[in-house]
């Protein structure tokens, strides 16, 4: 049985003690109202409630925005020597909410297809993640019940569910998870079943933002959408500026760049961060921009979160509903409310 039951703070001091152990991100308070997942030692301040989505979701610590996939020098005889920079140092992601839990498993399924990306993979393979089930929405912006993503369990080692009182839940779904509960005190519970039933029936009712539409129909009504004027009308504002896809959790688009040291002989390759709503982003040799305006970029990057990977993948949404792109958006643009325009332009037509 790897299913404990224990106490909020008890749960935190297992945690803090893995800090002192091992890497371990928690989001912590960044600034005077953001937090970030930052290394967190035996003081950190732990608590599972009161924080809000981080502004970048976890799974970037797999994924960082700039990365050095292998150095290169040439010798005096003219062959070159190239030298990969795996980064398999271990870690744990604590504290990690269901939408970016899926987002991590979403991110698994991307890079793992077909060759999979050794550099994500070394760092996949390195990461413990310890998830915990909301009990309530994180904020007003969230809507991660709306695309299934509230019950989310698939790459988490261990999941933390808030029962009544001061109890929680815990269950080590993996070896690593087990790994981690090792030698720990926690009473064995023996109707976790149950309890999490009840614990589902005491989250409010709606959890979260609605979409107006049953997300599994979506990638229809998207596919009829491709000339509707709500293109335009969700983009009069936009400054083309990438943020939505800088803090989107199952975004992964990234350039490539060679870097000659002074020597002239060595140099190292790098990859970083790109952004399809950024308006040089589909610009090809020759000048030609495939889509120049923001209401094609916006167009596209909602296809792809909603009916490209979700037909390719045949893992739902790619949108995690964990609202960060419009949290985010100097302008307020919100991709749940152009998802709701087009599904109620499609009933009207």
């Amino acid at each position: 049985m790897s299913e404990f039951l224990t106490t909020v703070s008890s749960a935190v001091a297992w945690i803090k003690g893995l800090a002192g152990r091992h890497e371990l991100f928690f989001p912590l308070k960044h600034g005077s109202a953001n937090y970030s997942f930052q290394p967190a030692g035996p003081s950190a301040d732990i608590q599972f409630e009161k924080y809000r989505p981080t502004i970048v979701p976890p799974v970037k610590k797999m994924l960082p925005a700039r990365d050095t996939l292998f150095t290169f020098v040439k010798s005096p005889s003219g062959e070159p020597t190239v030298t990969p920079t795996l980064d398999t140092a271990p870690r744990i992601l604590a504290g990690v909410r269901p939408c970016d839990l899926k987002g991590i498993h979403l991110m698994d399924t991307i890079f793992e297809n077909g060759v999979a990306d050794a550099y994500y993979a070394a760092r996949r393979a390195n990461t413990a993640v310890i998830a915990y089930a909301c009990p309530k929405p994180c904020d007003d912006r969230a809507f991660c019940h709306a695309v299934d993503s509230l019950d989310h369990r698939a790459g988490a080692d261990v999941i933390l569910t808030p029962l009544k009182g001061d109890d929680m839940l815990v269950e080590a779904l993996t070896d690593k998870g087990r790994e981690m509960l090792a030698g720990v005190d926690f009473p064995k519970c023996a109707d976790a079943a149950a309890r999490k039933v009840g614990a589902v029936a005491a989250r409010p009712e709606p959890f979260g933002r609605a979409l107006g539409a049953k997300v599994s129909a979506l990638p229809a009504v998207i596919k009829k959408q491709w000339k509707s004027d709500l293109w335009d009308k969700h983009t009069e504002r936009c400054f083309s500026c990438g943020s939505c896809n800088l803090v989107c959790p199952t975004c992964y688009c990234f350039d490539v760049q060679d870097d000659l040291n002074l020597d002239t002989t060595s140099g190292h390759r790098t990859r970083t961060w790109d952004a399809c709503m950024l308006p040089e982003f589909a610009a090809v040799a020759g000048g030609h921009n495939f889509r120049p305006n923001a209401a094609a970029r916006q167009r596209h990057r909602v296809k792809r979160k909603f009916e490209y990977l979700t037909e390719r993948f045949h893992e739902g949404a790619f949108c995690t509903g964990c609202g960060r792109c419009g949290r985010q958006c100097t302008a307020g643009i919100d991709i749940l409310d152009i998802v709701k325009d087009l599904a109620s332009a499609e009933v009207e037509s």
